[in-house]
This record gives structure tokens, C-alpha cells and sequence, in this order.
């Protein structure tokens, strides 16, 4: 063959690698695109599921009769934007919170905080109205005339309407007879302030797990922190007296800080030191706690012969621990309407 030949044939494979080259990466693009594409689309598909999920959310409508301090601690853990993942995977979602005005310092003040779900009204019929989960925070000697009043306004749906007290002397069998509302509907709570920043553990009457109770009311505890359900009245009453003995915790921690300012610590160094040592004992108990020997595990740990097992053994020589028992029995006594609580 001549050169020219060799030359025409060299020139037309060259031309055909090129061809061959360039439709590979036509169909590698095209086959990325698809690519690009069908990912895109199933983004597309896949959004409305997760709108579903949001949909699938139990909204809770909460009311607040009487604006204190726990009334404000709960609407508050409620509303915190921090808690809404602990909410949701509960299964639950917060749509609005409802308060009576009083106490108004309370009220406007969770109304500044949170101003897209908290609104405020003049009556107690109103935040009924506007809720279907209701926290009953009065004075004791208040609910009798406010259970009345709205009951004969007919207020109450049975349907829809849930009624959790927080009044220390509340009986459910009582709430029942005096709103009408289902007894699966009907419950008592008790919770320290805490419960703002999902801390410390509410206790709640008739348990509302169980078989025939309420669809969502421990799982929303749970998710503010914890919840422990009481079989019966007499136990709430017996569980409750403790969160009667906060008072005086801090007093044993003021006692330690002053006496240490009697040993010449600044103020501020005995009361930062009080209460990080404090906070440190109590998270090392509430570690396993679910365990009722884990109090007598830190007991047994304490140094044969140190300070710590010499400090407890003069507590128990001194009666220091009678004295409590002395006092806790005072509370539930008082708790049971039998005494008005005093020692002698």
C-alpha cells in the first residue's frame, strides 16, 4: 500500500476513537442525568411523606385554669422550642397553650416568651373553650366555686376535654362527680418547677397507661422529663411527700454555707461550693436509679472509718433521721386532711 493509503487509514481510525470516545460520555451524561433526575423526583415523592409525618403529629391544645408557678413551668417545657424534638418523638406536637390572666405577672411574662402559641383570657370558660388538655392550678379552697361555675356554664366536652389537677388536695373521684368528664379523662398531678427544663419527675393519678386510659398523657410527660404512675390516691399521697422536703434540702445547704462563712469562706465561695457539691452527689445517685438498691450501693462505697461513714453515723446518734421520718409522716397527715401538718 502506498503512504498515502496508510495515511487516509490511520486518519479514518483516529476519527472513529473519536466517535466512539464522544458517544461514551454522551451516554455517560445522559445516564448521570437520569440519575440526577430520578433522585430529584424521589426528593419530590419523598417530601410529602415527611409533611405526613408532621400531620400524623397529635396535636395538644393546652389550658392553664390559675397562673402560677407550676402552671408556668409546665406551659413553659411545653412551649421551649428545644423540646419539641422530645414531644415529637413522643408523637405529639404543640399547637396552641391557653392561660387565665392571673396571675398576670406569669402570664404576660409567657406571652412575651412565646408569643405564637400563648394566648391570654379573662375567664376560665375561655380557656376551656380554647383547649382540650386543661391544667387546674388554684388554691384549694378556689376550685370548688370554679368546677361549679363551669359545669353549670356547660363548658365540659366530654368528647375532647381532659382535666389534670395540680391542687395538692384534690380527689379524682371528686373532679369527676364535679366536671362529669369521663373517668379515663380525669387525672392528678403533681411536679416541681423544674419540669420547665425537663428536670425532676412528676407523679400522676390514676395511671394513664394502662388498658382503658388516656392516649397520650404519659407519653407527654415522659417527654418533659419523666413521669411515675400511682396506682391509687394513697399512694400519690405517700409520693408527694417528699417534693414536700425541697424546702428543706436548701435549708441543709444554707446551713452549710453559713457554716462555713462562720469559718471564714467568702459568702460567694461557700454558696458556689455548697451547691456544685450538692448537684454532684445527686447526679452520681440519679445514675441507675431505677434500681431501689442504688441509695444503699453509694451508702456501702462510703470509706470504712473516713469522714463520710463517721458523718452518717452521728446523723443516726443524734436522731437526725428520725426526725425526718417524723416530719415526712407530719406532711402526709396533712396532705390526708387529718392534721394541719404542725410538730410539736
Amino acid at each position: 500500500p502506498t503512504m498515502h493509503s496508510c495515511c487516509c487509514r490511520s486518519t479514518l481510525l483516529l476519527l472513529l476513537l473519536l466517535y466512539i470516545n464522544a458517544a461514551v460520555h454522551q451516554a455517560s451524561a445522559f445516564h448521570t442525568n437520569n440519575q440526577a433526575t430520578s433522585m430529584m423526583s424521589s426528593a419530590k415523592k419523598q417530601k410529602p411523606n415527611d409533611d405526613d409525618d408532621k400531620e400524623s403529629l397529635h396535636e395538644i391544645r393546652a389550658g392553664f385554669i390559675g397562673c402560677g408557678t407550676i402552671a408556668s413551668a409546665i406551659a413553659t417545657s411545653l412551649a421551649k422550642p428545644e423540646h419539641e424534638e422530645y414531644l415529637s418523638e413522643a408523637g405529639l406536637s404543640l399547637s396552641t397553650i391557653s392561660v387565665t390572666k392571673r396571675s398576670a405577672s406569669k402570664s404576660s411574662k409567657l406571652k412575651e416568651d412565646f408569643p405564637h402559641v400563648v394566648s391570654v383570657y379573662e375567664s376560665a370558660e375561655e380557656v376551656v373553650r380554647n383547649s382540650d388538655l386543661v391544667f387546674l392550678c388554684l388554691l384549694p379552697q378556689q376550685v370548688d366555686e370554679m368546677l361549679s361555675e363551669l359545669k353549670e356554664k356547660g363548658t365540659w366536652n366530654n368528647d375532647r376535654h381532659t382535666l389534670v389537677s395540680l391542687v395538692s388536695t384534690s380527689k379524682v373521684e371528686d373532679l369527676i362527680a364535679k366536671t362529669s368528664l369521663p373517668t379515663n379523662r380525669v387525672f392528678k398531678m403533681i411536679c416541681l418547677p423544674p419540669v420547665s427544663n425537663r428536670e425532676g419527675c412528676a407523679l400522676l393519678t390514676p395511671p394513664a397507661s394502662s388498658e382503658n386510659g388516656h392516649p397520650y398523657l404519659k407519653k407527654m410527660f415522659d417527654a418533659l422529663g419523666g413521669v411515675v404512675e400511682c396506682p391509687t390516691d394513697e399512694i400519690m399521697s405517700s409520693m408527694m411527700v417528699p417534693t414536700g422536703l425541697m424546702g428543706t434540702m436548701y435549708g441543709i445547704m444554707k446551713n452549710n454555707r453559713d457554716w462555713l462563712i462562720n469559718k471564714g469562706v467568702s459568702p460567694s465561695d461557700a454558696s458556689y461550693f455548697v451547691a456544685r457539691s450538692y448537684l454532684s452527689m445527686v447526679q452520681d445517685a440519679e445514675r441507675d436509679c431505677r434500681d431501689p438498691k442504688r441509695f444503699d450501693d453509694l451508702i456501702e462505697e462510703q470509706t470504712p472509718g473516713g469522714l463520710n461513714e463517721q458523718a452518717l453515723k452521728n446523723q443516726e446518734k443524734q436522731g437526725v433521721f428520725d426526725a425526718y421520718d417524723k416530719s415526712m409522716d407530719a406532711v402526709l397527715s396533712r396532705i390526708q386532711g387529718k392534721s394541719d401538718g404542725s410538730l410539736p
